[in-house]
């Protein structure tokens, strides 16, 4: 076997559009396995459409149909409450939780009843094994996991004939539990991946988790799992112009749930007269062409059709002049990464409950070009900002949005210096999260160091 040979084989079902991190977490992890010596191939959602925003270095092939399997997630963005079996039976529960469950399944449109989507995606993932000839000299890789999705692969692995055991590296990203979860949901978790795990033995199974806290809650309910840089891309910070005295705030992301798309009215009308209309900051953020109105203030919107009529029509003269910058919220990697190059300060309005053990990659996109941020406490984001140095080191850290007026008054008076820490940050940032590192700690060797072995 030759160093051409070695393959990394990357899953997920999630991806289905060039927006968001999904895409952007498989081509980093596949262009750090490209530097380590495997051929890569990527498989995603059947919808996906994106090949010409792909590397076409990269092989990229539809493949699963499910659709957001994390739905039926026991873990915090989930709605499951009890455990399931392979074939999506309820297991777990009191008697009184599985009946009420077994009654709620079939009101589910046949596509998200869990027996469907656990049946698809397991007859999808192995289609995929047999369609790349995959082999136990193969590297797999599950991007992005959970419970649910551990107990698909468990039942696509039974079918598969005994003697030749595959290696499966499985990242899980999303947090277990928060304050709200009761102590038998969180168990029940841990004992649906164990479940699975066990239905897995024959194979070599990996399991990693994106942050050091999302791997303690594993440990607390029993799971064993790794914890891993989550991968960003180097980005050299730019140098502002020192004439411009209007500092540019970065709301990236598509306005979800999760992103804190409830609090943008809200936020948007307390910084609107003191640091938009006063000249001294511009609101860039994503936004959907549809479905704004409910996220922008009344007193606003005239202001933001005139920015999104600019954008359209590509003249970008009254986008300069208006205190809004509007982008799609669906870009190509390339534009994106050129958007957040364009950043002064970072603002996140994340749900703390649903990112107290979840990382955020446009936090680690922000820290690696010297940006300084705004993000709240009680989760992932506020003990990266803790680490870096503690509150006004590299950012700010916030109880509540009534607290970022305040925050972005402090900010413009202290800016040069916090640009400045966030800058050398960035440089420690960009060694520990790099994709090969990232790659190595999951203990993917380069491929060179794996066919030396397997010869011996």
């Amino acid at each position: 076997m030759t160093v051409s040979d070695s393959r990394l084989l990357l899953f997920d079902d999630n991806i289905r559009s060039i927006g968001g991190h999904f895409l952007e977490l498989a081509t980093l992890l596949m262009e750090g396995a490209a530097e380590l010596g495997y051929e890569t191939r990527l498989a995603t959602h059947q919808s996906f459409d994106g090949f010409d925003a792909v590397d076409p270095a990269i092989h990229v092939e539809r493949g699963f149909r499910a659709r957001r399997m994390i739905h039926w997630s026991l873990g915090v963005d989930g709605r499951s409450k009890v455990r399931r079996s392979v074939d999506g039976r309820n297991v777990g529960g009191s008697t009184w939780q599985n009946t009420w469950q077994n009654l709620r399944d079939p009101l589910s449109r046949l596509d998200r009843r869990p027996s469907v989507m656990l049946e698809r995606w397991s007859e999808d993932f192995l289609g995929l094994l047999r369609r790349w000839n995959a082999t136990g000299n193969d590297t797999l890789l599950i991007n992005t996991a959970d419970d649910f999705v551990m107990l698909a692969l468990a039942r696509a692995l039974q079918q598969l004939p005994p003697g030749d055991p595959l290696t499966i590296h499985i990242v899980f990203h999303f947090a277990v539990f928060d304050s709200q979860t009761s102590p038998a949901q969180r168990q029940q978790f841990g004992d649906q991946v164990n479940d699975a795990l066990n239905q897995m033995a024959d194979h070599r199974i990996h399991l990693h988790a994106t942050t050091a806290s999302l791997s303690k809650q594993l440990a607390e309910v029993g799971v064993v799992a790794n914890a891993i840089p989550y991968p960003t891309r180097y980005r050299a910070p730019r140098v502002r112009n020192s004439d411009s005295q209007r500092y540019k705030i970065v709301l990236a992301g598509t306005p979800r749930a999760e992103k804190g798309r409830s609090v943008i009215p809200a936020m948007l009308s307390k910084i609107h007269a003191p640091h938009l209309t006063s000249g001294r900051y511009q609101m860039s953020m994503q936004m959907p062409a549809k479905r704004w109105r409910r996220m922008i203030p009344k007193p606003m919107q005239a202001t933001y059709e005139r920015t999104r009529a600019a954008a359209d029509a590509l003249t970008g003269e009254t986008a300069r002049d208006s205190y809004f910058e509007i982008t799609s919220s669906d870009m190509p990697a390339g534009e994106y990464h050129q958007w957040l190059d364009t950043a002064d300060v970072g603002l996140f309005l994340y749900d703390a409950s649903r990112y107290v053990a979840r990382c955020s990659g446009v936090l680690l996109e922000m820290f690696i070009r010297g940006v300084p941020v705004v993000v709240p406490d009680h989760c992932w984001l506020a003990d990266q900002v803790r680490a870096a140095g503690g509150n006004g080191s590299v950012g700010y850290i916030y109880e509540s949005i009534d607290q970022i007026p305040a925050l972005l008054d402090r900010m413009h008076h202290e800016y040069e210096a916090i640009r400045w820490r966030a800058r050398h940050h960035g440089m420690a940032i960009a060694k520990r999260h790099r994709a090969t590192n990232t790659l190595i700690q999951m203990g993917i060797r380069p491929a060179g160091q794996i066919s030396q072995k397997r010869a011996a």
